[in-house]
């Protein structure tokens, strides 16, 4: 009799399993087309640099802090997560910058709105080519699938398990933070890139100049049309209700399971 469970648990552990590769192949076959797009940023920085915006950076290197960092990584088979985390909250952070610089009268209209529209294409190929096949494939998939995996077959029915249950849990309270950070963050950065309008629309009430205001009432016509939603590859939004929807299917896939195999017994 065909058992479409085991094919379901089949199909986790498969991409449990190939989530721990392609993530580091992307990075590889990827890599030039990265470096293309952090230099933009760089430059970009640099702008926000010169305007007196923000003030350079005073790194100190921390070497220590580095090689923990690493084997951390490595330990939690992350590295290219947490990679992609601070991208992102990076280009959110300039994106913040930006939208509060923008509703001040001395500010540059077309200078801000051009560094704007880069940083989110550099958003957006980030999240179609680079990082989009990981993001779905690992970050997503591959942490659902684990969870799932572990709750079924430690949890709920442990009778095939032979590690603890402490370090079970453990497992299934990190993996979710990682997805729960990761819809955290993109819902966080879709709604800071969505505030352009409400700062545009501030800037448009005080300012004066008859040709600055219709570039701003332009801006705001684009922008009516381009509302940003933060999606990886085009297809899967990154959102808190998106999240839910997750969450909610595969809350009522183990309930069902569970009072089948109840039954079965």
């Amino acid at each position: 009799m065909f058992d479409i469970n085991s094919l379901i648990m089949m199909c986790c552990f498969e991409i449990r399993l190939t989530g721990k590769v392609v993530p580091y192949m992307c990075r590889i076959f990827f890599d030039n087309q990265l470096s293309v797009i952090l230099t933009k940023l760089e430059a970009i920085h640099e702008k926000l640099i010169h305007l007196n915006v923000i003030r350079p950076m005073q790194i100190k290197i921390n070497w220590l802090f580095i090689i923990l960092f690493d084997l951390f990584s490595n330990l939690c088979e992350c590295i290219v997560f947490y990679e992609y985390i601070l991208l992102v909250l990076y280009i959110r952070w300039m994106v913040y910058i930006i939208n509060e610089q923008i509703p001040q009268r001395h500010s540059t209209i077309s200078t801000f709105r051009d560094m704007y529209l880069e940083v989110i294409e550099c958003l957006n190929d980030i999240n179609t080519s680079i990082y989009g096949l990981p993001a779905i494939w690992s970050f997503i998939g591959a942490n659902i699938s684990l969870v799932m995996l572990l709750l079924y077959y430690a949890l709920i029915f442990p009778s095939l398990n032979t590690t603890g249950c402490v370090y079970n849990i453990m497992k299934i309270l990190i993996t979710l933070f990682n997805v729960i950070l990761l819809y955290g963050i993109g819902h966080a950065t879709e709604k800071e890139i969505n505030r352009m309008s409400f700062v545009l629309n501030q800037r448009s009430m005080i300012e004066r100049n008859p040709r600055i205001k219709r570039q701003i009432k332009f801006f705001i016509l684009r922008r009516l049309h381009e509302h940003f939603n933060f999606e990886l590859y085009g297809i899967c939004g990154i959102n808190l209700r998106h999240l839910l929807i997750l969450l909610n299917k595969a809350t009522g896939y183990f309930v069902i399971q569970t009072l089948f195999k109840l039954n079965g017994n």
